[in-house]
Parts: C-alpha cells; sequence; structure tokens
C-alpha cells in the first residue's frame, strides 16, 4: 500500500490513518447495498457489499491498515489488492467530505 497520497485539504491517507463519519454523515443499508449520505451537503456514496464492510470497519476505529487486512481475510483477495482498494476508497470518501480524520 502506498505510504499516502493527496486527499483532501493536504490531507494523505495512510496505513495507520483512523476516520469518523462527518458530523452530518449518516449510512443505511437498503436491499443489500449501504448509502452514505452528507444531510449538510447532499453528497452521497452507494458501496457494495465490500464497500459497506470498509465502511463499517473504517468508521469503527480501524486503521487503513487493518481493514485491508480483515478484507484480505474475510474476502479471500490478495494483501495489495485489499490495501489498494481500502486506500481508493478511503480517499474518495475523504475526499467527498464523508469522512473525516479522528483526532
Amino acid at each position: 500500500m502506498n505510504a499516502g497520497r493527496y486527499s483532501r485539504n493536504g490531507l494523505f491517507v495512510q496505513v495507520q490513518s483512523r476516520f469518523r463519519p462527518g458530523p452530518q454523515v449518516h449510512a443505511r443499508t437498503f436491499d443489500g447495498e449501504m448509502v452514505v449520505i452528507d444531510l449538510g451537503h447532499g453528497k452521497y456514496f452507494s458501496l457494495d457489499e465490500v464497500g459497506a464492510v470498509m465502511w463499517e470497519k473504517l468508521t469503527g476505529g480501524l486503521s487503513v491498515g487493518e481493514v485491508a487486512t480483515a478484507i484480505r481475510d474475510d474476502f479471500d483477495v490478495d494483501e495489495a489488492t485489499a490495501g489498494r482498494d481500502v486506500q481508493r476508497l478511503a480517499e474518495q470518501l475523504v475526499a467527498a467530505g464523508l469522512l473525516e480524520p479522528r483526532d
């Protein structure tokens, strides 16, 4: 996994990065699909099963690296693919303002 790439406002998403949902962000599952929406800005993401697991783990306090390990184990993918996928999703969610860094 990359050490980090620019995402938003100079934030680098790194293996040790931890996140929480933005202040007006809510997530709900409908018909097997998770929808993450920022009620304050009207932005939303639709996540498939794997993306929903990533969201739950990222917002549950796990680091990007810990989420990648869980995805690798739970979905039988190689570590490089899991790491790349988790980092990419985290970057997209941060850029959309749906995730913000934990203090």
